[in-house]
């Protein structure tokens, strides 16, 4: 399998192979798992260590998106990994702040996402995808 012109699990078919099974059998088991999970929860829950959670969730995006920005700068190969990171835990940083608050604050979790969390995923993503090029190019 090829990516931006480089040769990917190169010599290595047995790793591509277990890592195609893996994911195949994430992909059937979780849908089955998440039903399980909607009929046995209970609708609310608290939750201990929800600040800790949080600004850790925060801090980690911080770090993402910072690491995005030096390595896009750099044309490193690692951009898109960690741009496509930045893109995916700021759309669960949205589906989670609307789906675990209420009321006014729900409103403006809502607002957060459709304004700021949603728009900053679709940028990210867009680098990640489009520094596939960039890095991929020679250096020198």
């Amino acid at each position: 399998m090829r990516v931006a012109g480089r040769q990917i699990f190169e010599g290595r078919p047995r790793l591509f192979r277990i890592g195609l099974v893996v994911l195949l059998g994430l992909a059937l088991f979780l849908p089955g798992w998440a039903l399980y999970l909607a009929v046995i929860l209970p609708r609310e829950h608290v939750a201990g260590n929800w600040d800790v959670v949080w600004v850790g969730f925060d801090l980690g995006l911080a770090t993402l998106a910072a690491l995005s920005v030096v390595a896009l700068r750099h044309h490193s190969p690692w951009t898109p990994v960690l741009a496509g990171a930045l893109a995916a835990g700021l759309t669960c940083d949205a589906w989670f702040d609307v789906m675990t608050s209420r009321g006014d604050d729900q409103l403006f979790a809502v607002g957060l996402a459709l304004l700021v969390e949603l728009p900053i995923a679709v940028i990210a993503a867009v680098v990640g995808v489009r520094s596939v090029r960039i890095a991929a190019r020679p250096r020198g």
